[in-house]
């Protein structure tokens, strides 16, 4: 996995279980981004992902602590995947990824816990991308150079 290429981190969950469980690597899947009443931009957001960025999945489990479960690529231009969303629902804007990471779902103990491998709070509050190079993780890691340094010994 290049990761040079890793640029996104993104909260995703599902109510009931691990949210994308079932995309082994290699899988291909609509990422969802939630427009909620109230919420600007999404849309555009969603939109101006460059294609071929790598995106950390952080999603919280029963337990309510954060894990890092995916690294997924954004395989299209968002003027490719625009035409198939329906942004009357809720959950109908989102981008085609493709899977290059997953945890081992049936081992929680070794899935990757945000907070102690990130060590910063990114702001993982809604369901667009952060940055890896935002203010909050650089104020930790200095540089993104370290940051997926360190990233790269977790997702081997």
């Amino acid at each position: 996995m290049d990761f040079s290429r890793l640029e996104y981190i993104k909260n995703v969950n599902d109510d009931d279980k691990w949210a994308y469980k079932d995309y082994p690597i290699g899988a291909y899947f609509p990422l969802n981004f939630k427009k909620s009443e109230g919420s600007v931009g999404v849309d555009s957001h969603a939109l101006n992902l460059p294609k071929g960025a790598f995106i950390i999945l952080s999603q919280k489990h029963f337990d309510h602590k954060r894990y890092l479960t995916h690294i997924v690529e954004l395989v299209n231009e968002g003027s490719e995947d625009r035409p198939q969303w329906d942004e009357s629902d809720t959950w109908g804007i989102f981008r085609w990824v493709k899977v290059h990471w997953v945890a081992d779902f049936n081992n929680p103990s070794n899935i990757p816990l945000d907070q102690e491998v990130l060590q910063a709070n990114w702001g993982w509050f809604n369901t667009q991308e952060k940055s890896l190079n935002s203010e909050n993780l650089m104020s930790h890691w200095k540089n993104i150079e370290s940051l997926r340094t360190h990233l790269q010994a977790i997702f081997k």
